[in-house]
């Protein structure tokens, strides 16, 4: 699951005999507990206007703009509002900000240098590179109920016969075919492993991503499932799909959507789950929190006001319906954490203004529907074989929570041959990780454990 922010600008304009200095590409490594991140920020000028955004590699974050540009003398100060952050730095010279970066109460030393660093290649070898051993055709699919098209990619063994076929769902945010991040390509790799192997794939852009239909920003998790459905109906028709061996591979929040499809009447053969959740959507998200701060090197005490926080928010997301008064009592959960977080450097008017900021990306059709998800209702519903993998170092999907919930679930309900492993080592992405910190995916070579790869080819080639 990944966390996407919508970015904003708000422009100020500083001394023009500064521009020279200060226009261009500068970079640094931000020390934190446990670890460094790069860092890049972007500063441009157009008729006396200044903007500058930041990129963070690791973090797959690119262009978030920053709310303000400031400049007194040689003071720089780069405020970053949707993070609560800022970062000041002094001029020392043409190609050096000396400067301090504030967040959440700490204040980290950053340097930042003039131009872009120059740094090896990442070195993603197992992404495929042509020529292929199997048949690669771009289609197009009709999901008719939504009336959209949806664009992909159908990898087809070589050779006479029918093959087993299965279609890849990806997790939150909006996912090319290729479920992109870090650099990495994962369904790009585990579809060439599979075609590799005998087996049909079919993966798409995303409902309006890439060159597919429709608008992301308006879907919900029950409209990526139709999506989903209109696949299975897609590869039906495909004459070398053996149409009694069509699945559903489904990572994260797609693990969410194979359970539905597998319940309607267009259910799959056969269902893989990577990651999937299996216990109530917020208590997960408090988990995650609660995981991911821990492995950053935050104090207790700022986990406790985080888990806290969510817990109150999601709470009155989950009371009933969304009303201007929840929003409101949201909003205030939010200014009670930000003003903690302050420690009286910013007003309350400037709190007020980013507490409503955070509320407005809260109430998205998406993440309101989201956090009241119940996995059980459709996981208790399923029949047929259904493969369950997890990453021991999943940070975002705890095995710990999630792998003995699931087993309970399904190994209840006599019609599902249920297969399930932790996979020791890997995690969230199933790459072998050494702590499963989210920043260390695109740090990372490997994009798809080679473990886990045999191991999903191998279980549907039983089928």
């Amino acid at each position: 699951m990944k966390k996407y922010l919508t970015t904003f600008l708000l422009a100020f304009s500083f001394s023009f005999a500064n521009a020279q200095q200060i226009e261009g590409l500068w970079n640094g490594t931000l020390k934190i507990p446990g670890g460094q991140i790069d860092v890049i920020f972007t500063i441009t000028q157009k008729d006396n206007v200044y903007r500058a955004s930041m990129d963070i590699p690791a973090q797959n974050v690119k262009g978030l703009a920053a709310s303000s540009v400031l400049l007194n003398e040689k003071k720089v100060t780069i405020s970053l509002d949707l993070i609560g952050s800022v970062y000041v730095g002094e001029v020392t010279n043409d190609s050096t900000l000396n400067g301090e970066w504030k967040q959440n109460g700490m204040k980290l030393p950053l340097v930042l240098t003039k131009g872009l660093a120059v740094k090896t290649a990442s070195n993603r070898t197992q992404t495929p590179k042509a020529p292929f051993p199997y048949e690669e055709r771009e289609v197009t699919f009709e999901n008719k109920k939504a009336g959209i098209s949806l664009s992909g990619t159908l990898t087809v063994p070589n050779g006479n016969g029918k093959f087993p076929a299965v279609i890849l769902v990806s997790g939150s945010g909006p996912q090319n075919r290729d479920s992109e991040i870090f650099g990495h390509k994962p369904f790009a790799v585990l579809a060439d492993y599979l075609g590799r192997n005998g087996i049909a794939v079919l993966r798409y852009d995303e409902r309006g991503v890439g060159k597919s239909g429709g608008d992301f920003s308006k879907a919900t998790t029950y409209d990526f499932a139709e999506d989903a459905a209109a696949a299975i109906e897609f590869l039906k028709k495909e004459p070398k799909a053996d149409i009694n061996k069509i699945g559903l591979i489904g990572h994260s929040e797609g693990g969410l959507v194979g359970p539905i499809v597998a319940t309607s009447d267009k259910r799959p053969s056969f269902l893989v789950l990577l990651a999937a959740p299996a216990v109530n959507i917020d208590e997960l998200m408090l988990e995650q929190a609660r995981l991911t701060s821990e492995i950053r090197g935050a104090s207790q005490e700022m986990i406790k006001l985080q888990v806290e926080t969510n817990a109150k928010a999601f709470a009155l997301i989950k009371s009933g319906p969304i009303t201007d008064t929840v929003m409101r009592e949201v909003e205030d959960v939010f200014v009670s954490q930000l003003t903690v977080l302050a420690k009286g450097t910013m007003s309350e008017d400037a709190i007020r203004k980013q507490a409503q900021q955070v509320t407005r990306q809260t109430f998205t059709p998406w993440f309101v529907e989201f956090i009241k998800w119940r996995p059980k209702e459709n996981l208790e519903k399923l029949s047929g074989p259904v493969l369950a993998l997890y990453g021991s170092r999943d940070l975002q999907v705890s095995a710990k929570q999630n792998l003995p919930a699931l087993r309970e679930i399904l190994t209840k309900n006599p019609k599902v041959q249920l297969t399930i492993e932790e996979l020791q080592g890997l995690n969230h992405l199933f790459q072998t990780a050494p702590t499963g910190n989210i920043a260390e995916y695109g740090k990372i070579e490997e994009t798809f454990s080679p473990i886990a790869l045999k191991k999903i080819a191998d279980w549907i080639l039983l089928r």
